[in-house]
C-alpha cells in the first residue's frame, strides 16, 4: 500500500500564485437555444409586475430554477409550458402583483376566482392585451397552443363585459340591463 503524498506547507511569506478560479458553468445548448428564443417576452412579462432592476432579479431567479431543473423539464411532453409556468409563478409572486399602470382590465381579470384557468387567462391576458404580444407569440411564449390562448381571451373578455368579474369596490359602472322589472 503506497502512502499518499502529503501536502507541505507554504513556506511563510510566501503565497500560491492565484486562487483557483469557480467552476465554468456550461449549460446544455437547448437550454441556450431556449433562452434566447423566450427571454424577451419572459422579461417584458416581468417587467409588467416589477420595475428594473427587480424584474431582471426575478427573472434571473426564475430561469435559474428552469436551469437546475431542465434535465427534467425536457423529458416532459411540453418544455415550454413547465418553463412557462415556473417562471410566470415565480415572478407573479417575487414582483409583488402586476404593476399598477397595467390596464384596469388585467387587474380585474386577475381578480376572478370563478375562472376555471385563471393563470393561462391572466397570462394570455397580459401577454396579449397589455404587452402587444399577438396570439402566436403569447403562445409561443406560454407553451400552448394558439387556439387554447384565443380561447383564454374570449373567455376571459365575455366575463369581463358580462359584469361576471367583480368591479373594484366605490364603481359606478352600471350593471348590465336586465329583463326582469324593477320594484
Amino acid at each position: 500500500m503506497t502512502p499518499l503524498p502529503s501536502r507541505a506547507p507554504a513556506p511563510a511569506g510566501r503565497r500560491s500564485a492565484a486562487p483557483a478560479a469557480p467552476p465554468a458553468v456550461t449549460l446544455p445548448p437547448a437550454f441556450e437555444a431556449f433562452y434566447a428564443l423566450h427571454c424577451g417576452r419572459y422579461l417584458d412579462y416581468a417587467l409588467a409586475h416589477a420595475a428594473e432592476p427587480a424584474a431582471s432579479r426575478i427573472l434571473g431567479e426564475a430561469m435559474g430554477e428552469v436551469a437546475i431543473r431542465w434535465a427534467d423539464i425536457v423529458r416532459r411532453p411540453n418544455p415550454a409550458a413547465c418553463a412557462w409556468t415556473l417562471v410566470s409563478t415565480r415572478i407573479r409572486q417575487r414582483g409583488g402583483g402586476p404593476d399598477p399602470t397595467l390596464e384596469e382590465g388585467a387587474l380585474r381579470h386577475r381578480a376572478q376566482p370563478a375562472l376555471r384557468h385563471p393563470a393561462l387567462e391572466y397570462d394570455a391576458f397580459v401577454l396579449h392585451e397589455v404587452l402587444g404580444y399577438s396570439v402566436e407569440d403569447a403562445a409561443e411564449a406560454m407553451g400552448e397552443e394558439a387556439s387554447r390562448v384565443r380561447y383564454a381571451l374570449t373567455t376571459g373578455c365575455r366575463r369581463a363585459r358580462s359584469g361576471a368579474v367583480r368591479r373594484p369596490p366605490g364603481s359606478r359602472a352600471p350593471s348590465p340591463a336586465r329583463n326582469t322589472p324593477q320594484e
